[in-house]
C-alpha cells in the first residue's frame, strides 16, 4: 500500500508471515530512489513466500549481542544496531552477506550486494528481478556490479551456507573459509 501525505510517501507491505514493513519516503527523494523502494518493497511478499519453508534462526538478535568481539555473530548485532535493523526471519543470511563482504545499507550497497550472491550462484526469481531492475534504473554502476558479480565468481560457494552453525566463528575466519 502507499500512502501520500504532503511531503512525505510511505510504503506498507505486509509478508505471508503477517510481518509490516514500512519504508518513508520524503518528496525530496530522488524519483528514482522512490521508484525503486516501492518495487523493492513490492518484491518482499514474494521474497518471503519463497522462503516460507526456511528454517527460522534460534538465536535472537539480543543473543547475537552477548558473543564475544570479532565473532560473525556480535559483527551482526553491532551491523543491525548501527542500522536501526532487526533480523528478518528467513532472510537472516542477507544481512550476514553486509557483514562479510562490508556493505552498508544504501540504495547503491543493497543493489551491488545483489550482483556478489548472483556471481556466487544465487539464481532465485525475486533475485535475477532485483539484479534486472538494478541495472535499468542504476546503470552508472555498471563497473561496480561488474565487480561484485566477479567477486562472487571468485569466491568459494557460500550462497547456500547456514550461517546460524558459524555466528561463533570469527568473522575474519568466515571470509577466509570463503575466499575473499
Amino acid at each position: 500500500m502507499l500512502t501520500i501525505t504532503g511531503t512525505e510517501f510511505v510504503v506498507t507491505v505486509t509478508n505471508s508471515m503477517h510481518m509490516t514493513n514500512q519504508v518513508l519516503l520524503q518528496a525530496s527523494t530522488p524519483l528514482r530512489e522512490r521508484a525503486a523502494m516501492i518495487l523493492v518493497n513490492a518484491m518482499k511478499p514474494l521474497y518471503f513466500y519463497m522462503r516460507r519453508d526456511r528454517k527460522v534462526w534460534s538465536v535472537t538478535q539480543e543473543e547475537l549481542g552477548q558473543m564475544p568481539t570479532g565473532t560473525l555473530g556480535k559483527d551482526l548485532y553491532n551491523f543491525l544496531n548501527a542500522n536501526g535493523l532487526t533480523l528478518m526471519p528467513r532472510a537472516e543470511f542477507h544481512d550476514v552477506h553486509h557483514v562479510l563482504f562490508r556493505f552498508g545499507t544504501t540504495m547503491q550497497d543493497e543493489t551491488t550486494i545483489q550482483f556478489v550472491s548472483l556471481g556466487n550462484g544465487r539464481y532465485t526469481i525475486p533475485h535475477i528481478i532485483t539484479n534486472i531492475v538494478s541495472v535499468v534504473f542504476y546503470p552508472e554502476h555498471w563497473g561496480m556490479y561488474m565487480d561484485a558479480f566477479k567477486l562472487g565468481r571468485s569466491a568459494n560457494k557460500f550462497h547456500d551456507w547456514d550461517f546460524e552453525t558459524m555466528l561463533r566463528i570469527q568473522t575474519t575466519e568466515v571470509r577466509r573459509m570463503i575466499g575473499i
